[in-house]
């Protein structure tokens, strides 16, 4: 651990029997967020924050610990002044709730301490904001932090540069959530990536050296979500989960082992890189433990793109052919998309299309290239005097915060384009249709046992929500015929089907917002610093001057709402 480099100012001990407050910062609106679905199921957010719940149980014996998310929970005066320690994690795309959470805290005079990966990449950003700030993974030393707050010596800036060992990590904490609030629930096997895909900062911030439990700590932890009365579909938020091929071969083979002893209760996803198509032995085990899903970083079919990002294990061979056979051997797949490589031609918006649909992924989360902190990416911007100081708020979604090779505003409007077509409503539900006709489920796959009164209650919801007030209901009928009449006898499949249905309401109506929101950044005027980056001129086309009005209208609307 590096010494604080800051002035660390004087604060006051709190004492041995500390009372902490943790908080999750609301997520805006987002692909993920999922956050139309949750008009129609009963549950309030997607995934709790495992990595608060892990730091709770670092926490001494004889510290109080609640926890508020604010997914679903507002944060009151009454929770702040409950509290002696106020402590937040965060992704950097939280960073407008951090902010107000850690300024609300501090006018109520509560001390405050954020870590996680935000504060991790910019710890320079939030140092103004918080007490204390936490850089790194504090696993191994969170004792030492712990007893500096008690005593009263703790510093400013903590700066872990130690990769701590994760066979050490407690349980988390899952007794402090409201379980009957999330859609899924979160573990971790490993921390880090063994690849070095330019624009990632997993390899910056977790090392290139995958770190995994053991099988039998992992099962400890799913022993205890068992004894807490969780029976849904969990997710294995490793950002590779195969990164360690080996010891996720072990643990797959443990894990068939302990659901056949307890009855198969979970339905496993995770995130996985696409050579898992090159290790049919993994996979077949991955789907003998009841793995469902997988999300891949696709990013890209352009072969150029991927060597000029370092994406080289997705080189190795068709990338088409290998989701392919991942779908043919029981995993359905989502894919993460990016366009805007240096090398990325006017076409790249139309091979992407044509690649997603190709392939049958009906969740494809397609964003614009950005160079968060922290990785390869951004420190070759910042030496090619390309970075956009002070830009929008981080999203795949937002304009890049680099300025770009191909002009921006065909940029914004080339991924406009893909989104509006990949969630036109008919062509979303014909992709989810080919998705299950290539998903190969095996028998041994069972899906998480819902109770008969929760699926009612959601079924009568959905066809509400969606089959009479959405205005796509007419292909949301559509599909539900065709459903049934290729898959009533197949209850994997119609389950599978079901849950993507109500996913069309999230996808449908986000794609449209995002779309008008790309219209409005793609009219804004860009300053270039320098000249070799800055947008050719463009020949007319028949049209602009209609797309010109379409998108002053648009820019109107979303500045008055």
């Amino acid at each position: 651990m590096e010494p604080n480099p800051e002035k660390a100012r004087s604060f006051p001990p709190l004492g041995p029997a500390i009372k902490v407050l943790m908080v999750w910062p609301r997520f805006p609106l987002s692909y993920w967020s999922l956050g139309d679905v949750t008009q129609i199921v009963l549950e309030r957010s997607l995934m709790p924050p495992l990595g608060l719940i892990t730091v709770a149980a670092l926490c001494p014996k004889q510290w109080t610990v609640r926890l508020v998310d604010r997914a679903f929970e507002d944060l009151s005066d009454e929770d702040l002044l409950w509290s002696d320690l106020v402590m937040v994690s965060a992704m950097q795309v939280q960073q407008v709730d951090v902010r107000r959470t850690l300024e609300h805290a501090s006018r109520l005079g509560r001390r405050t301490m954020i870590g996680g990966p935000y504060a991790s990449s910019e710890p320079e950003a939030l140092l103004p904001l918080a007490d204390h700030v936490v850089v790194g993974e504090p696993d191994e030393i969170f004792g030492e932090i712990t007893s500096d707050i008690e005593a009263g010596s703790a510093r400013k800036l903590y700066r872990v540069t130690d990769k701590p060992d994760v066979r050490r990590t407690p349980v988390p904490r899952f007794d402090l959530l409201a379980l009957d609030k999330y859609t899924l629930m979160a573990v971790q096997f490993s921390r880090g990536c063994p690849f070095t895909c330019e624009f990632c900062d997993i390899i910056t911030l977790y090392g290139r050296r995958p770190r995994t439990k053991s099988s039998t700590q992992l099962i400890g932890e799913l022993d205890v979500l068992l004894r807490l009365g969780w029976r849904n579909e969990i997710f294995i938020v490793d950002d590779n989960f195969i990164g360690n091929h080996k010891a996720a071969l072990e643990l797959s083979k443990e894990l068939e082992q302990w659901q056949r002893r307890n009855r198969y209760p979970f339905a496993f996803a995770t995130e996985a890189s696409i050579d898992l198509a090159s290790r049919p032995e993994l996979l077949n085990a991955m789907v003998k433990a009841n793995f469902h899903r997988v999300f891949i970083g696709i990013e890209t079919p352009s072969a150029e793109s991927l060597r000029g990002a370092k994406k080289f294990q997705n080189l190795r061979r068709d990338v088409l052919d290998s989701v392919r056979f991942i779908q043919q051997n029981g995993l359905w797949v989502m894919g993460g998309f990016i366009v805007g490589f240096e090398s990325d031609q006017p076409d790249i918006f139309d091979r992407q299309i044509e690649f997603i649909e190709q392939a049958a992924i009906p969740w494809a989360m397609v964003g614009v290239l950005q160079a968060p902190p922290a990785t390869p990416l951004y420190e070759r911007m910042k030496r090619e005097g390309r970075l956009v100081e002070n830009g929008p708020e981080f999203s795949n979604f937002a304009p890049p915060n680099f300025r770009t090779v191909l002009p921006l505003p065909e940029l914004l409007r080339g991924l406009r384009r893909i989104l509006l077509t990949l969630y036109d409503q008919r062509r979303f539900y014909e992709r989810v249709l080919d998705s299950l006709e290539r998903w190969q489920a095996r028998p041994e796959q069972k899906a998480a046992a819902l109770s008969f009164l929760y699926r009612f209650r959601v079924v009568l919801k959905s066809i509400w929500r969606q089959g009479v007030l959405a205005d796509y209901r007419r292909a949301y009928w559509h599909f539900w015929g065709r459903l049934m009449f290729r898959w009533w006898r197949n209850p994997q499949k119609r389950r599978l089907g079901f849950e993507l249905a109500l996913s069309g309401h999230h996808f449908i109506h986000y794609a449209r917002q995002v779309a008008q929101t790309l219209e409005c950044e793609s009219c804004k005027p860009v300053p270039f610093r320098r000249s070799e980056f800055a947008p050719q001129k463009q020949m007319a086309r028949k049209g602009d001057a209609t797309n010109s009005i379409t998108s002053a209208a648009a820019c109107a609307r979303i500045f008055e709402s």
